[in-house]
């Protein structure tokens, strides 16, 4: 690939280089929000770039959430938590505050593809108490909005036959199960102990239970070709958040590279929120004609696997949306990741 430099290309780095110095979207997490101070919340967040708030007034969504529609979301209305305990998961609540910010989704890509990023941010109305579930000493789930906030579209598209790896407390299955379109749910679960708790206390719970079956195994075991392909739809949930979520996708893709529009990984734009700046890092150096490194070992990785991505396109760009189009395309990311290291 050759990058044909030229005015146009050079003030789209700039932009995207200015959009990455801006921390200021960071600010508002944790913000108190009333029905008083609301509109000027929202007029703040969109001077920063939350980009909800970008159409006419009228069209902004609201920055609460209603607990009383998380109390009685199907989930939470159906399945009941209280009663687990034993030697090595035990239930308790905390109660949620009203009125304060927290994050209900995953990084929101920039619709002008420039790196200004975003995501959503949202407020209960009233306090909740959530449900929390204690493996020993850590917190292993959180019965929190954004939760359910990051799973539902999952659980809409899936169909047919099923796969999801990672069990939980069974949250995607469930809702999975209620999409007319899923006929069966089959779980890769490695914990023997989540198995076996899950089965004892919220599997009795379930009505769909017959269209559901659970394999002990480990997910790497599993992430293959052979295996994948006699399923309609596969959902990955093994991790706890973006930071570690991006090591074990990238191990997954490493391992098989599966059809882009059959596999979902959860909060995958979160996972993958600093490859689309790399892309533009290295087509910038391309277009000075000088190499980039990046002191972090991670983000130098990627850039050597991005490297080897477009060294393969025989290709001269002279246009910012042919950038912009490698920098925000899904395939092009996950294909990125697969780069196994002996091919760098």
């Amino acid at each position: 690939m050759k990058i044909q430099k030229n005015l146009e290309i050079d003030q789209f780095f700039q932009r995207c280089l200015n959009n990455l110095k801006k921390e200021d979207k960071n600010r508002f997490l944790g913000a108190k929000v009333t029905k008083k101070n609301e509109n000027y919340l929202q007029q703040q967040m969109r001077k920063s770039g939350f980009q909800e708030f970008f159409g006419p007034l009228e069209q902004w969504p609201s920055l609460f959430i209603r607990s009383q529609d998380v109390i009685n979301s199907p989930y939470n209305s159906s399945i009941k938590l209280n009663m687990i305990k034993n030697e090595e998961f035990r239930f308790s609540s905390e109660m949620l505050p009203a009125n304060q910010l927290f994050n209900v989704s995953g990084i929101i890509y920039d619709q002008n593809r420039e790196l200004n990023d975003w995501m959503q941010l949202r407020a209960l109305d009233e306090p909740y108490l959530a449900n929390v579930l204690w493996q020993g000493d850590d917190v292993w789930m959180l019965d929190a909005p954004s939760e359910s906030n990051t799973i539902d579209s999952y659980a809409s598209k899936a169909r047919g036959n099923v796969l999801t790896f990672g069990l939980g407390i069974g949250y995607f299955t469930f809702m999975a199960l209620l999409n007319p379109n899923v006929t069966s749910v089959t779980i890769i679960e490695k914990s023997s102990s989540v198995i076996a708790m899950f089965k004892q206390y919220i599997l009795p719970q379930f009505q769909a239970r017959d269209r559901l079956n659970i394999i002990e195994g480990d997910a790497f075991d599993y992430f293959n070709e052979t295996f994948i392909q006699t399923f309609d739809y596969v959902f990955v949930d093994i991790w706890k958040s973006g930071d570690d979520g991006f090591l074990i996708i990238e191990q997954l893709l490493e391992q098989y590279l599966p059809p882009h529009n059959k596999v979902d990984f959860w909060i995958e734009s979160s996972c993958f929120e600093f490859i689309p700046a790399l892309i533009m890092l290295y087509f910038r150096s391309i277009a000075n004609q000088k190499i980039e490194y990046h002191s972090d070992p991670l983000y130098q990785r990627i850039l050597q696997k991005t490297a080897k991505y477009f060294e393969k396109e025989n290709i001269i760009l002279s246009d910012v949306d042919s950038l912009k189009d490698r920098m925000y395309d899904l395939r092009i990311l996950r294909e990125i990741c697969s780069i196994s290291p002996d091919r760098y």
